[in-house]
């Protein structure tokens, strides 16, 4: 951790969390590649930050384009594999928030490379796509965290329901405390008609401690991880 038929996913994939920590147990380090076929550089800064910051020790970022494919995050970043069984991501500490969670049954052939990473939309954090401004979302309460999944196959990946197996779970830890009680989650993602929207998962789950847990069992229609060049975009808010 659906609106409207938004082809949601996953993940969050949005997004959930592996609890507060400069390096997530089980993250990996990556290299991915720049446009011109190169290794590009791995970075260790996250975005940028006010004077006196520091950046967690062993954060892990991947901005470039690719792995990512139209508004560049430049928070916690995480390659994963999903298999058609599933799979789990683990993302590192990014501006006092840390998410783990997984993505269950799925129609993928064989084993996918997927690409998580985070943002807040706050001091440039998420870079223009072709001069346009990523599109903030505007449900109840306060956005704490957004979150991309970028699909590096050419398969377009649809969850698949399975017994008490959630389809997408998210594990959120916020070091400094959630602003409100229950927090939910929205998709952004591509409609027919070319153009973006952010849609509502259809739940709200309570906040326990400094910890919230996001799961959906059901498909909603039109939940889909798309293809390279597009991501799919979460938004979580607390209220």
């Amino acid at each position: 951790m659906i609106r409207s038929s938004a082809l949601a996913s996953v993940a969050a994939i949005a997004l959930a969390a592996c609890g507060g920590h400069g390096v997530v147990p089980g993250s990996s380090s990556f290299a991915p590649m720049s446009a011109n076929g190169g290794a590009a550089p791995m970075s260790n800064d996250a975005a940028p930050m006010a004077d006196g910051d520091v950046a967690p020790l062993g954060l892990t970022t991947c901005a470039t384009n690719p792995p990512q494919w139209m508004w560049i995050f430049k928070g916690a970043c995480e390659k994963f594999t999903l298999k058609p069984t599933g799979g789990k991501f683990s993302l590192g500490l990014y501006q006092s928030i840390s998410v783990t969670g997984s993505i269950g049954y799925n129609s993928a052939k064989g084993s996918v490379s997927i690409y998580l990473v985070d943002a807040i939309n706050k001091n440039g954090d998420i870079l223009k796509n072709k001069g346009k401004a990523f599109p903030p979302y505007k449900g109840k309460g306060t956005v704490v965290v957004y979150a991309v999944a970028d699909n590096q196959s050419t398969q377009t990946i649809k969850p698949l329901s399975h017994p008490n197996v959630p389809i997408l779970k998210y594990v959120i830890i916020d070091q400094k405390g959630f602003p409100g009680k229950n927090c939910a989650a929205a998709i952004l993602a591509k409609q027919r008609n070319g153009q973006f929207a952010w849609s509502a998962l259809p739940s709200q789950f309570p906040v326990k401690g400094k910890t919230v847990t996001i799961t959906q069992y059901t498909v909603p229609q039109g939940l889909q991880l798309p293809p390279k060049g597009t991501g799919l975009y979460f938004a979580i808010n607390c209220f």
